[in-house]
């Protein structure tokens, strides 16, 4: 069985770009199994892979959300 400080240690780190959605939007809370970074918005930054992960079906489902209200709403 293999170390978990090993693994996290190794672990490829990917690069991300999570954009400011406001003048004072500095970082973003990003937690995986318990564990917890923050991640700088306005600019692309290395991330463990895990964390990108999430970062990524967050932008998925943002969108997939902004898609479903934009074809819903009643004026």
């Amino acid at each position: 069985m293999a170390n978990k400080n090993t693994e996290k240690t190794t672990e490829k780190l990917v690069s991300v770009f999570i954009p400011k959605q406001s003048r004072n939007d500095t970082e973003r809370f990003i937690a995986v199994n318990g564990e917890r970074i923050l991640v700088q918005t306005g600019k692309t930054v290395e991330v463990p892979e895990r964390f990108a992960e999430v970062i990524r079906n967050s932008e998925k489902m943002a969108a997939i959300s902004a898609e479903y209200i934009d074809a819903n709403i009643s004026l």
